[in-house]
């Protein structure tokens, strides 16, 4: 054999080597340097507020990482000394050398403000190139300093009437409660405040948000397919979280506007535990005497929220949270009715931080909506009241084993309860007698798992999985009915009587989710976004808008739950250093188990509601077009919509069949949707800001012809929805005075000076009909027939 030659390996040096690999692997794992996760929470140097966005980057390895809502971000690197590059819009850059071993691995980083970014305005994603980076789509943050600038109804900041300035979002109209994401109804909105379900998001019929701006951290609506963390409901996911008290002293903060006050204080109580609180009052009852309509002129409104936030931080592994809200209104139209609702919502939270890498929450919540209708005519006297109650509580885990793969997992129990309404006579001389309906209970229960895995820079996967499970329960009595003939009283068989806790009816199933992100370039990306979702409550209205009448339902044997699926595509772009932002987003919804009326039919206080509905079928679809620009002195938005929102009435009675089952414009349906923003920083830290708002008016349904019975004249109304209110548009401008000299300045104040609807132009919010003197006449009623000045002013100390 030659020198060099290698002798073929026996079975006992075959074993040898083995061994010998196997001790080479393991001891390379023993030797190899251990990771380690950096904590940095990132501040503004000069309030102390943590700063929601900002990047992390380390020049030794070229990794980086962005700050969660709280400032905090989260990094596994190897120990040794790093230098550390701290950015974020609207600040000065940092570098740091930070040292990472066992015991170093907590860090809070100070940015200081930048002075010449007083007059900086945008409604946009907290981070510069999210639109790019992150995997979510139908994605949109607010910033909330911004909206004491936006022109508004009587100076009010408002939350959700900037979100209706973006794309696929509209409402029914001015002074209606609620909102519409791609072609979905009101109530199929899940709505968290600090986690916890709002039942009702407006004040005074839905003129302003019921959560005051002030106490607001982050906003950010999901109008796509969203984690499976979320369900309940069938459209989007708007997510509101409050801020906490400041750790380093106290701080207020108020408002002014012609319509209400406003003010918050926050603090640390202890080194440990911080405080924040706030409340808002309203008194419009002197600017509603101004109107010259009798209709306005003689109604009576009023409204109030506060907030209490107490978080305590133990130590670096724990902290616990306690969040309370409640809010209040009354609305008297001129006449004989006092309308009142009020919210009442409270949660608690433990954050346990098991290691570096695996944070547990758990969370304990309660959220209440009640209304109350008094009629105030002698004799007549009495009160309608309904509620919803949910109490909930949820588990959730978190698992971030490298910065290109996270887990989730979690499960949620619930438990409603539900009353449809009740009427009570009121005083000593009424002549109404009591009615009320048997309340209503449910349980649902879900189980989600949910994983965000880059598998390179270019490529993100998210991808979920929910169960939802939900119980009907008693004490309940279940009508039965003839088979082969529509559901009516006239053909109402038998009773079934179900005991308190015994279950009625379940209903359950899987909702899928599904999110894609492909960086073409580095600036433009691919995205696609896929998920079905299944609501079990329901709000039972039958009119194009939230009104203090409208009451929710849980889905029983007669009303299954809604179901949802969306697929929606977009491309992304961003132009000089995403200065601009440019995409184009499309989606497709599928509808089942919607809720439609028949004609006549009575919904107050029926105890067989589902004598009085029809199932439907309804599709959405659309193409959203946006373009922002970012930076400079002009900045701005444009969006535009084509969207369309269908819903069909298919069932095998003739008689039951809406517009002979076809699909029809549905109440929400705005084919055309425009949006401008423009915000011009002008010297002197004044800014100019103007909205410009344009779409189709909503689907109505007017009368074609008439008929004569019992010698009277009777409307026909053959199709439903074949027509149209005219559309609506109106240009809103306002000034803003910032007194800072510099951005460090902590006591300061904004005035801002603005008009509504500048043209004052008789949007009209509907058209009805009146037959007088043997003609039929037609009526616009508007809401806001003029333009509306108001000055309001924001002060910080």
């Amino acid at each position: 054999m030659g020198l060099f030659s290698v002798a073929q390996p026996n079975g006992m040096n075959r074993l040898l080597l083995l061994l010998l690999l196997s001790f080479s692997l393991h001891s390379s794992g023993l030797f190899a340097q251990q990771k380690l996760r950096l904590v940095a929470t990132v501040r503004d140097a000069a309030t102390g507020k943590p700063i929601p966005g900002a990047s992390l980057f380390i020049a030794e390895t070229g990794t980086g990482a962005r700050a969660d809502t709280a400032g905090v971000v989260n990094l596994v690197h190897e120990p040794g000394t790093l230098t550390v590059y701290i950015s974020s819009v609207g600040y000065f850059r940092d570098r740091q050398l930070t040292t990472l071993d066992a015991n170093n691995k907590r860090v809070e980083y100070r940015l200081r403000p930048r002075a010449t970014d007083l007059d900086e305005v945008d409604v946009r994603a907290i981070r510069e190139d999210k639109n790019i980076k992150s995997v979510q789509m139908g994605q949109i943050q607010l910033r909330m300093p911004d909206l004491k600038r936006m022109p508004v109804v009587l100076g009010e900041p408002d939350i959700i009437k900037a979100l209706s300035l973006q794309a696929g979002v509209t409402t029914a109209g001015e002074g209606a409660g609620g909102f519409n994401v791609r072609g979905g109804r009101a109530d199929q909105n899940l709505v968290l405040l600090d986690g916890a379900p709002l039942f009702n998001t407006s004040h005074l019929l839905g003129f302003y948000t019921n959560v005051n701006s002030d106490l607001v951290q982050d906003v950010s609506l999901n109008k796509g397919a969203f984690s499976a963390q979320y369900g309940g409901r069938a459209s989007s996911l708007l997510l509101m979280s409050t801020r906490t008290g400041n750790t380093d002293g106290w701080r207020f903060s108020g408002g002014l506007s012609p319509v209400s006050a406003r003010v918050v204080a926050d603090g640390p109580i202890s080194k440990k535990l911080t405080l924040l609180v706030g409340g808002r009052i309203a008194f419009p009852n002197y600017l509603l005497q101004a109107f010259p309509a009798p209709s306005v002129k003689n109604s009576r409104a009023f409204f109030y929220d506060g907030n209490i936030k107490l978080a305590y931080t133990p130590d670096e592994k724990n902290k616990l949270s306690l969040s309370l809200y409640q809010s209040g209104d009354n609305f008297r139209f001129p006449g004989d009715t006092l309308y009142g609702w009020q919210s009442l919502v409270a949660s608690g939270r433990w954050s346990y931080l098991i290691r570096p890498s695996l944070q547990l929450n758990v969370t304990a919540l309660y959220s209440g909506y009640n209304l109350n209708v008094d009629g105030v005519t002698p004799g007549l006297t009495f009160r309608f009241s309904s509620f919803i109650q949910q109490r909930e509580a949820k588990i959730d885990l978190f698992y971030t084993p490298t910065q290109r793969l996270k887990f989730q997992v979690g499960t949620n129990a619930i438990l409603y309860r539900i009353q449809t309404g009740e009427v009570n006579p009121t005083g000593q001389n009424s002549s109404i007698n009591p009615q009320r309906t048997r309340p209503e209970q449910g349980r649902e229960l879900g189980l989600y798992a949910n994983a965000d895995w880059e598998p390179t820079p270019n490529l993100t996967i998210s991808a979920g999985l929910r169960y939802s499970a939900f119980a009907y329960l008693g004490p309940r009595t279940v009508y039965t009915y003839a088979d082969a003939v529509p559901i009516s009283p006239e053909t109402r068989q038998d009773s079934l009587l179900y005991g308190a806790g015994q279950t009625v009816q379940t209903y359950g199933g899987l909702e899928p989710r599904l999110a894609l992100r492909w960086q073409l370039a580095k600036a433009t990306a691919l995205k696609a976004s896929l998920g079905r979702t299944r609501q079990y409550v329901n709000l039972v209205s039958n009119t194009t808008a939230i009104t203090p009448l409208d009451f929710w339902k849980l889905s029983d044997r007669y009303v299954p739950p809604q179901i949802a699926d969306q697929l929606s595509v977009g491309v992304f772009q961003n132009l000089r250093d995403n200065a601009f932002e440019i995409s184009v987003e499309t989606y497709y919804k599928r509808m089942q188990n919607q809720l439609e009326y028949r004609y006549g039919a009575n919904l107050i206080l029926n105890p067989a509601l589902e004598t009085a509905l029809v199932p439907a079928a309804g599709r959405a679809y659309g193409v959203e077009f946006s373009v922002s620009k970012n930076a400079g002195r002009l900045t701005g938005q444009v969006n535009y919509t084509y969207a369309r929102s269908l819903i069909a009435v298919q069932t095998p009675f003739d008689e039951l069949r809406i517009n002979g089952g076809r699909y029809y414009p549905a109440y929400i349906d705005r084919p055309h949707t425009l949006n401008a923003q423009l915000r011009w920083a002008l010297p002197h830290n004044w800014t100019f800001t103007t909205n410009f708002v344009y779409y189709t008016g909503v689907p109505a349904t007017y009368p074609d012809g008439q008929y004569q019975y019992n010698g009277e004249i009777v409307q026909d109304y053959s199709q439903r929805n074949a027509d149209r209110i005219p559309d609506y548009h109106r240009l809103d401008v306002a000034f803003s005075k910032d007194t800072r000299l510099s951005k460090s300045q902590q006591r300061y104040g904004i005035w801002t000076l603005g008009i509504y609807n500048l043209y004052a132009h008789k949007n009209p919010y509907s058209i009805y009909f009146v037959r007088a003197n043997q003609r039929t006449e037609a009526y616009r009623l508007s809401v806001f027939g003029t333009l509306i000045p108001s000055i309001a002013y924001s002060f910080y100390f």
